[in-house]
């Protein structure tokens, strides 16, 4: 079964002449050729600013281009030895500090390289070889997005946590982002609905209409303002997809270097060279303990070299 994942993500720099896409990504990506480029182009696994787009399109400055690729699902989790950061581990969940660039699963554009590719290799070596992996995930961050995440190892905890994060009982979820501007409100709620795109299903969009998709609402306070950035703590009321980023953007502060969800104001050609990627940590993570119920708060702090202002 083959799926789609994002391979590649350009902004487009200032170009001297008029240039066609095909034309412009055979000399940006070294190892695709303009026929392959053109071919890529008519199965729509390239897309200009989220959309299908034509290899006589002429790309414009700050454009975003995103190359796609298949990926053949495999069946079973390859154990892959990637260095773990655990903040806590018992015989019932996990708890890990994810670093950026690492999916929670494969398929969605890395190979082997995910989060359950680590836990397997984790489990065969501690021999914890009747720990799930499948049926593990009660939560999901977004590959470039760091931070706190649990696992389950159990089909009790697994049971325990989903229901958790379903109804959102005892469950708090802080993060820590860096976006762009200068926010007239130091405190706020955004409340809309959002859902997909239905040109685009791999981005999201917000809505004030209840039927275009799910009520998504986040809390956010503005903690320091520097140099048109800010740092920004947002709690999760809901926890939608890519949530707080298309809340960011729908407010006009799209988080810094955000490829995805940008805005004309802060174009993010202008994104400081040292961050490679959007700078969002989930910071606080509280559940209660799937076994003895008891309420657990687990805390880290993001990589605070990146958010300096």
């Amino acid at each position: 079964m083959s799926d789609l994942f994002l391979h590649e993500s350009i902004i487009a720099d200032k170009l001297n002449k008029p240039t066609r896409l095909d034309k412009y990504l055979s000399i940006t990506i070294k190892n695709k050729s303009r026929s392959t480029i053109q071919d890529y182009i008519k199965k729509g696994k390239i897309r200009v600013n989220t959309k299908m787009s034509k290899s006589n399109y002429v790309v414009k400055e700050g454009d975003l281009i995103e190359l796609f690729e298949t990926y053949e699902k495999e069946n079973g989790i390859k154990p892959m030895n990637f260095a773990l950061d655990i903040i806590f581990e018992n015989d019932h969940y996990i708890v890990i500090n994810k670093p950026s660039g690492m999916p929670m699963h494969p398929g969605l554009g890395n190979y082997d390289n995910s989060l359950l590719n680590a836990l397997s290799f984790h489990y065969n070596n501690t021999k914890q070889f009747e720990n799930l992996l499948e049926d593990s995930l009660v939560q999901r961050l977004d590959k470039d997005t760091t931070g706190l995440v649990v696992v389950a190892k159990t089909k009790k905890a697994y049971e325990g946590l989903s229901k958790q994060f379903q109804n959102k009982q005892n469950l708090q979820r802080t993060y820590y982002a860096l976006c762009w501007g200068t926010f007239k409100n130091k405190k706020g709620t955004i409340r809309n609905y959002i859902g997909r795109n239905p040109n685009n299903l791999k981005s999201i969009e917000v809505s004030k209409d209840k039927s275009f998709g799910k009520l998504a609402v986040t809390h956010y306070e503005v903690l320091k303002t520097s140099n048109n950035f800010s740092w920004v703590k947002c709690t999760l009321e809901t926890g939608r997809t890519h949530q707080i980023r298309v809340h960011m953007q729908s407010i006009n502060h799209p988080l810094v270097g955000d490829l995805r969800y940008q805005s004309k104001l802060y174009p993010q050609r202008n994104t400081p060279k040292s961050i490679k990627h959007h700078l969002l940590h989930a910071s606080i993570l509280q559940f209660s303990d799937p076994e003895s119920s008891n309420l657990l708060t687990y805390e880290n702090d993001p990589d605070w070299g990146d958010f300096q202002l």
